[in-house]
């Protein structure tokens, strides 16, 4: 006896829909991923200039006569600290201590909703 049966091979239409969601899903996750990772380059890149800001002021006011060391704000900085076309601004704020004679210094690098603040002292 002959079968009329013949065996099919190949995925079912259930088998295609289900393989589909799941690859989609996974998709939908690495997508979501890969925007968490760029947002936190950004904010990293951001902090890490902020940092460089401050501290290439702090080595400039080491280097500056004791008397010329004042307060001081600049604005629109960029990375290499150049004003006027950037996100960045700079304050520095001087507080003058007798007896001994030192200074305290706080530099604040701010940009959008953030800032960074560095302390330091120079002596005379």
């Amino acid at each position: 006896m002959i079968s009329n049966k013949v065996k099919q091979k190949g995925f079912t239409l259930l088998e295609v829909i289900l393989a589909m969601s799941i690859l989609s899903v996974g998709l939908l996750a690495v997508c979501s991923m890969v925007h968490m990772v760029m947002n936190s380059n950004s904010k990293s890149k951001n902090l890490t200039t902020a940092v460089n800001l401050a501290q290439n002021k702090v080595d400039d006011l080491k280097i500056t006569p004791y008397a010329s060391i004042v307060d001081s704000t600049e604005n629109d900085l960029d990375e290499n600290g150049t004003a006027g076309s950037g996100i960045f601004d700079r304050a520095v704020s001087v507080t003058t201590n007798t007896n001994p004679n030192y200074k305290t210094v706080v530099v604040t690098v701010s940009w959008k909703t953030r800032q960074m603040v560095l302390r330091t002292i120079i002596a005379q």
